[in-house]
């Protein structure tokens, strides 16, 4: 976010006022240098933030076509375009956990507020495509998209299985929001958009590693 806000401000040679209410409104402290967790970077759909982000332009000054043209060309297309492998880190062996998991016969979805082409680089960067049975994005068309409850009943019914046995790990305010409304278990981890004070107000359980969940 912080190479598209400051490379979108160089191009519409605005200073630090636009600068503060960009990151302000979008979510993201840069005192910090972190996205905060219940902010729109952290929750909102790509097209959600890019209208978001035009809006701030537009209030400062800039025609409103001349705003739209800005947040595509220097947000929405970083944003959209599959990250770089060197891009992705996983932060626990995933290969090693989800195959745990699948032998056990747990079954695994992913929801995103990611567009749907580099949620799918991603998945197959860190090797785990073939293990995920279902991906929900933030450009779907014909399905919920996060934050809404019904991503995570729509998982469950596909599933075959009630929701209460459906645990949703999640690193933002929101997420938790969203499992707790579906009647979800709520697992926190923490790294991500959101401090553990504000994950810990909402979640069942607060974790530092996906390692921490083990099959019994």
């Amino acid at each position: 976010m912080v190479s598209a806000a400051e490379s979108m401000i160089l191009a519409c040679q605005g200073g630090d006022d636009l600068r503060d209410r960009l990151y302000r409104t979008v979510g993201y402290s840069l005192e910090r240098n972190q996205t905060l967790g219940s902010g729109p970077l952290a929750t909102a759909p790509i097209g959600q933030l890019e209208t978001i982000v035009a809006t701030v332009l537009h209030q400062a000054g800039i025609p409103w076509n001349e705003s739209v043209s800005l947040a595509v060309e220097h947000l929405t297309k970083r944003m959209v375009a599959p990250p770089a492998a060197d891009e992705i880190r996983p932060r626990a062996n995933l290969v090693s956990l989800l195959r745990a998991f699948r032998d056990a016969e747990i079954r695994l979805a992913v929801a995103t507020t990611d567009n749907r082409l580099p949620a799918e680089k991603c998945l197959e960067v860190l090797g785990i495509e073939n293990l995920i049975e279902q991906l929900l994005c933030g450009d779907d068309r014909t399905s919920p998209r996060k934050p809404d409850p019904a991503v995570l009943l729509d998982i469950a019914e596909s599933f075959g299985a009630p929701i209460d046995q459906v645990i949703m790990v999640g690193d933002t305010v929101s997420d938790l929001k969203m499992a707790k409304a579906a009647g979800a278990m709520a697992i926190a981890i923490t790294g991500g958009a959101g401090s553990r004070e504000e994950l810990e107000q909402q979640a069942d359980v607060v974790i530092d590693s996906l390692e921490e969940i083990s099959v019994i």
